[in-house]
């Protein structure tokens, strides 16, 4: 028998694992280089901004950068650390694409929009800051690119992460313990209902939408699928809608999974801000999605909402929101204990939002 070596190919696979590999190493590098070179850049202008307080100022630093509906839950805290720290400089650190949930908080001085964990890291260790509440555990202080992650010592203490977090309440109550501003389990000793701060601006761009008089938003996927609900399902549930009642439906979020026709559907997908997709809600006579960060839109903004949830991981229960979504006085939730959302029939949610549709009527009469 005689072997034949294909070694012209074996060559160009080699080289293209070559450039594969000293690319991946040249972008890490890179960015880690960057990182560093932010986080200096940054200790410089915080120096020069502590300089420029009175010596009673302290500089106070808040991280919560990820994911939008997080940083909606843990609104309240950044009343909380003004009314422990007056007289401060408040800087709430985030991600880029978030900003805008930060800007307009009076309780804050000034956003900082974070490049990466390493950074972060770098900026902190330089001991700039007076004091710093860390609202993140393990699993979302992790930055790919670097490929670094950045523990939390009271989360780590306290046993807070990725599989424990609900463990120890809602999303506002556990931030607060990682941050090292409650005791362990404990509650919220403030306001505990989020707040936005909508400006002129995201009013009047609403305003062009020319919304119906009547009508309910939809959110249909979130980010993480198995919160979800199946596509077909809300396509069932908005051709009863449009069919049995008044109200136009509007789907909010990036993008849509629904294949509907009837005209009483609008897809405002991808079309708007995050304060603006806020500002719709704000004007719905309900709000009907998930676990996902427009649902704590909805909880900020006091529309009644209709939330589809089901078991999380080992969380066979739970309840992500403080306030009035919290105790359920302007929410209900529509799931089956221990049983995925996904498994929701569309007869068991069409049987909760019928009821809950005409409660809400029965009290306006």
């Amino acid at each position: 028998m005689i072997l034949y070596v294909d070694s012209g190919n074996d060559l160009k696979m080699t080289i293209e694992r070559f450039i594969q590999l000293w690319t991946h190493r040249y972008f890490k590098y890179t960015h880690i280089f960057k990182a560093h070179l932010s986080g200096y850049k940054a200790w410089l202008h915080f120096k020069r901004k502590k300089a420029g307080l009175a010596k009673d100022q302290e500089l106070i630093g808040i991280v919560r950068t990820e994911h939008f509906g997080d940083i909606v839950a843990a609104e309240p805290i950044s009343r909380y650390v003004r009314s422990l720290h007056p007289k401060a400089h408040i800087v709430w650190f985030v991600k880029p694409s978030y900003h805008e949930l930060v800007d307009y908080n009076p309780a804050i001085d000034e956003t900082f929009k974070e490049f990466c964990v390493t950074e972060r890291k770098v900026l902190l260790e330089t001991g700039v800051f007076d004091k710093f509440y860390a609202l993140q555990f393990r699993n979302n202080n992790h930055c790919a690119k670097c490929q670094v992650f950045t523990d939390n010592p009271v989360a780590e203490q306290r046993g807070i992460n990725v599989h424990t977090y609900f463990n120890f309440g809602n999303l506002l109550e556990v931030f607060a313990q990682t941050g090292d501003l409650i005791g362990e389990k404990a509650s919220f000793p403030a306001d505990d209902h989020p707040k936005l701060y909508l400006q002129e601006g995201h009013r009047k761009k609403v305003d062009g939408l020319q919304l119906p008089s009547k009508f309910i938003v939809i959110h249909c996927q979130s980010n993480y699928a198995p919160k979800d609900w199946p596509a077909e399902r809300w396509n069932q549930l908005v051709a009863w809608l449009a069919v049995n009642y008044s109200y136009h439906i509007i789907e909010i979020g990036l993008k849509s999974n629904l294949s509907v026709t009837t005209p009483a559907y609008r897809s405002l997908c991808g079309q708007l801000s995050i304060l603006e997709t806020a500002e719709v809600i704000k004007r719905a006579d309900f709000f009907i999605g998930l676990d996902s960060g427009p649902s704590h839109l909805a909880n900020a903004v006091g529309t009644p909402g209709i939330m589809l949830m089901g078991s999380l991981g080992d969380f066979l229960s739970y309840n992500p929101y403080s306030g009035r979504y919290g105790r359920q006085e302007n929410a209900v939730f529509v799931r089956e204990n221990g049983s995925p959302c996904a498994a929701l029939s569309f007869e068991f949610v069409k049987e909760k939002v019928e009821k809950t549709l005409a409660l809400q009527k029965n009290s306006t009469l």
